[in-house]
């Protein structure tokens, strides 16, 4: 009998209000939550790129690959956001296509995104110039100076070299005389 009462009752207004806000609150930490997960990830994807456009110069794997590898992952976190809220709709009336709630964010990802890794592998394209440049001139001086190596050598250093030959002849001489004379 009390079990009956209990299911005809209707719950009180003070429950379905706490209920609501919880369910609020929940809903309110969770997109917190993906705020803050999408910001570390964009912050890791940056310094990512960055890291493995050093790396990969240092294992010395070619220019355009580490451009387009520090692209890829620079550009990721932008991507996401914009790809999340793309639509395209096509009827045969007319099509439709929008870019979500909040574009502005993705674009801007996009843009600091693009920005690191120009800025990246900017240094690295700059330092692979001016070491081609320098071989470039190295080469260039060898090249100019192939026709002198069949120069006579130098006669101050010829001079020292003789010096020292007859010097050390000398000494040997001198000490082979004076073990004979003892012997």
């Amino acid at each position: 009998m009390l079990l009956e009462e209990d299911e005809e009752q209707q719950p009180n207004q003070e429950t379905i209000r706490y209920l609501t806000h919880i369910e609020q609150k929940l809903y309110t930490d969770i997109e917190t939550r993906k705020r803050v997960d999408a910001g570390l990830l964009f912050l890791a994807c940056q310094i990512t790129s960055c890291s493995l456009s050093w790396l990969l110069f240092q294992l010395q794997v070619t220019l355009s690959i580490i451009q387009v590898s520090s692209a890829i992952v620079s550009l990721l976190p932008g991507l996401i956001d914009v790809g999340d809220g793309f639509s395209f709709s096509f009827t045969s009336e007319s099509w439709e296509f929008t870019l979500g709630q909040k574009p502005l964010i993705g674009i801007i990802k996009l843009i600091i995104g693009g920005a690191v890794s120009w800025n990246g592998t900017g240094k690295i394209a700059a330092e692979v110039l001016q070491t081609n440049t320098g071989i470039a001139e190295t080469y260039q001086e060898i090249r100019s100076s192939e026709g002198l190596s069949y120069q006579l050598p130098n006669i101050g250093v010829s001079l020292a070299i003789a010096l020292v030959a007859v010097l050390l002849i000398g000494f040997l001489k001198k000490g082979f005389t004076k073990n004979e004379n003892q012997g």
